[in-house]
Parts: C-alpha cells; structure tokens; sequence
C-alpha cells in the first residue's frame, strides 16, 4: 500500500483485499458518523453533550485505520508533514481528509473490487446527508 515515490504508482490499494478492507474501514466510520448525527438531532441538553463526546471519541477510534494508512504511504518522509506558503493542509492531512470523504480514493476501491459502478457516488451521500443533518440539528438546537 506505501506509495514509493520512485514507481511512480498513485494507487492507493495494493489489490481487491486492500480495496476490500478500506471500504470497510471508511463505511463503518461513514455510518457511525451518520447516526451519531442522527442521536445528536433527537437529544438535547446534557444527553446531547454526552452523544456528542461519545461520537468523538469513536470517531477518533474509527480514524485509527485510515491514520495507519497515511502513516504506511508516507513513512518518516518529513516533507509529508510540510505545510507549503498559502496552504492550510500538509500533504498528508490532504491525503487523510481524501480517504475519509473523499471520492477518488473510494471510486478506486469500487474498480478494484470490480463493485457496481453507482457505488462511486456513496461518498456524495454520505456529504449530502451529514449537511441536511447538520441543518436538523442546528435547527432543533436554534428552535429548542
């Protein structure tokens, strides 16, 4: 999976397993996300507060593969952690923030697995959903 900056190879899975296995990885941090945000629109108050530390510490436990995954294509490459003049992200938090939301790294794990070409457009939904989420929620916050 390490991306060897001399092959030249962008892909980010080795083979179908390793597709396999990162589509796993980011759909049960998608879904844990999604009904997080769904207790977060039907609780309040201090049950809120408590739904919403515990959706950050599994988001923060759900992170650990994709995290794994960064730490094994970049290595120690100190220049991974480099943010360049007028840029917010290092190379390897933009490479993080594609594997969890991102649509490339999880169209490719689609082609890799050979899975139902729709399938490329999960991440959408999952972005789609968590913003009419968010609305709910500030919404019931704001209105409450």
């Amino acid at each position: 999976m390490s991306r060897d900056s001399n092959a030249g190879d962008d892909s980010w899975f080795s083979d179908a397993a390793d597709a396999r296995q990162y589509i796993g990885e980011v759909g049960k941090l998608w879904f844990v996300w999604l009904l997080g945000l769904g207790a977060l629109a039907a609780s309040s108050g201090v049950a809120a507060l408590v739904v919403g530390v515990v959706l950050l510490v599994a988001m923060f436990i759900l992170m650990s593969p994709l995290q794994n995954r960064i730490q094994e294509r970049y290595g120690s490459d100190p220049d991974g952690r480099t943010i360049p003049k007028r840029e917010t992200l290092s190379s390897r938090d933009k490479a993080l923030r594609d594997l969890t939301y991102g649509r490339a790294p999880f169209a490719e794990a689609v082609d890799k697995r050979g899975l139902w070409a729709g399938l490329k457009l999960v991440p959408w939904v999952v972005v789609i959903t968590t913003l009419v989420a968010a609305a709910i929620v500030a919404i019931q916050w704001l209105g409450g």
